[in-house]
């Protein structure tokens, strides 16, 4: 263990000084965008003051945005290059967060703001992604996307806790806090990186032009499109509407240890799991997390702050194995141009979200209504359930299959 360790740490050591400091940048931008993502619904109705149907309805606006407008990652980076696509991502994001502390005054503000929130990281994370991709060997890709995603969930898991004392007793100061934050992280951006030679729209391996490979290879990547749509529409009930079920029935506070929780476990186990992600057949994969994520919506149903947690820690397991394999299978199956295949990802997760906070927001309401707010999460463990079962017959591809035997671990990767 300590051997594995220490050669993970070399491994880290010696990769460029700009990557280094992207991955730690990371960490700062999640931290900065997770005092406000998790409380953009209980901004919505408390702050602003809009009903609970019409604040879902303008959530999934923004997740469709902020994910489906990742397909644009692609056209801008070849336009811009990665490192000026991110320093334009963090601008339109602080512009954003601007306009949304002074819709708490003015609400008409709210609409323009949620865009251009949502539209920083549209353009952000494809790039973010498509820049460590480029900078590592395919060996190590596993290990890196896990490190990276382990940086990002630090600064969520830690960013709600903070976030939480502030949303409840002033959400302007809040929002001005997060809006000087990001202006600090778009300078920082600007001034430790540079840019890298040779981006992801260069040549592919073998040297083949490094664009998507038309209508033949999205055909290829049909199914892991799909499965990761449905698995973005599942996770976005736990993202977009926890914050507004723990104001229910327990304490706003109570969202900051949930999403500390949720965002620790994935920052601690996906990067020494990501060998055995990479590897693990798919539809058993599909299937196991899934059926995770409804056995934790289904504890989480129970309502007390125990019941939040467990549920969380369970459910969370499931994202662990889940949302790094949704990752790997994209840039796998759309070869050579990894800001293109991370830009569909996002569009499919986008989608995914979008479902999710119209479907979401009017169950909500239903049960809200109802007296039964506990009821919404059987709701989402029944849809878990029957996706899981989904998986199970039709996940199966003999090229993800393949995959495992065909890359050979590398001991920094493996688990």
């Amino acid at each position: 263990m300590t051997a594995s360790l220490s050669a993970r740490w070399r491994t880290f050591a010696d990769l460029p000084p700009s990557l280094r400091h992207l991955i730690a940048l990371s960490f700062v931008v999640a931290f900065g965008s997770y005092m406000v993502t998790p409380f953009i619904g209980v901004l919505m109705v408390k702050g602003v003051g809009l009903d609970v149907r019409l604040a879902g309805v303008l959530v999934a606006v923004a997740i469709l945005v902020q994910f489906g407008g990742s397909v644009l990652g692609g056209p801008v980076v070849d336009r811009l290059g990665l490192k000026r696509t991110m320093v334009l991502s963090l601008a339109l994001r602080t512009v954003g967060l601007v306009l949304l502390g002074l819709a708490v005054g003015a609400p008409w503000l709210a609409y323009p703001a949620v865009v251009l929130v949502a539209a920083g990281p549209a353009l952000y994370l494809p790039a973010n992604k498509a820049y460590i991709v480029t900078c590592v060997s395919d060996d190590l890709r596993p290990l890196f996307l896990g490190v990276s995603s382990a940086a990002l969930n630090a600064g969520m898991g830690l960013g709600p806790l903070l976030a939480a004392l502030l949303a409840d007793a002033d959400p302007v100061a809040l929002l001005t806090g997060a809006a000087m934050l990001f202006a600090l992280i778009t300078a920082a951006h600007q001034a430790v990186l540079r840019p890298v030679a040779g981006w992801p729209g260069g040549a592919g391996k073998n040297g083949e032009a490094g664009r998507p490979g038309g209508a033949r290879t999205m055909r290829g990547a049909l199914r892991p499109v799909l499965f990761t749509a449905v698995s973005f529409y599942l996770y976005f009930f736990f993202q977009s509407f926890m914050g507004l079920y723990t104001a229910e029935v327990s304490d706003i506070r109570v969202l900051g240890w949930v999403m500390l929780l949720n965002c620790a476990m994935m920052a601690l186990l996906q990067p020494p799991l990501s060998g055995r992600i990479a590897r693990a057949d798919y539809r058993r994969l599909l299937a196991g997390s899934f059926a995770l994520m409804a056995a934790g919506t289904a504890v989480m149903s129970l309502g007390n702050v125990r019941a939040l947690l467990a549920g969380t820690a369970v459910f969370t397991l499931g994202e662990v194995f889940l949302l790094l394999r949704c990752d790997l299978e994209l840039v796998e199956r759309v070869p050579g141009n990894p800001a293109f295949a991370f830009g569909v990802q996002r569009l499919a997760a986008g989608v995914g979200g979008l479902l999710a906070g119209v479907v979401g927001g009017f169950v909500f309401a239903h049960y809200q209504e109802a007296g039964d707010p506990g009821g919404f999460w059987t709701a989402v463990a029944l849809q878990c359930a029957a996706v899981a079962v989904a998986a199970l017959l039709f996940g199966g591809s003999p090229a993800a299959a393949r995959r495992g035997v065909e890359r050979k671990p590398q001991p920094e990767a493996a688990s």
